[in-house]
């Protein structure tokens, strides 16, 4: 879902529920840099935790193994080695991200 989806649903839930009669407040949290910081281990903890599948759960770590980020600049490239974040575009990006975060929140409670 992107941005503008999750907004205009939230409007509408918003828009319903003032027109029902009720009262709605919001907290949204930013979280500047998520997508970098997403720490691998914690996200393997939290597929374990949670008892995913044995071959989704390899498959996981497998997208976290050996990942290397390249910049290329005319004839010059630079690679190094990543131990942290999650892709933006991946498709499995926000759900990682979800696993990490959620499991913060938990422990606020």
């Amino acid at each position: 879902m992107s941005t503008v989806d999750a907004v205009m649903a939230l409007k509408d839930y918003v828009q319903d529920s003032v027109n029902d009669g009720h009262y709605v407040a919001v907290i949204s949290l930013d979280v500047k840099g998520a997508f970098d910081a997403a720490w691998w281990p914690g996200i393997m903890t939290s597929l374990r935790n949670l008892r995913c599948p044995g071959n989704l759960y390899r498959l996981s770590g497998s997208y976290f193994s050996e990942r290397t980020a390249v910049l290329t600049m005319n004839n010059y490239i630079v690679q190094k080695k990543i131990s942290k974040g999650c892709p933006l575009g991946s498709a499995s990006g926000p759900g990682f991200w979800n696993l990490l975060y959620n499991s913060l929140l938990l422990r606020v409670y």
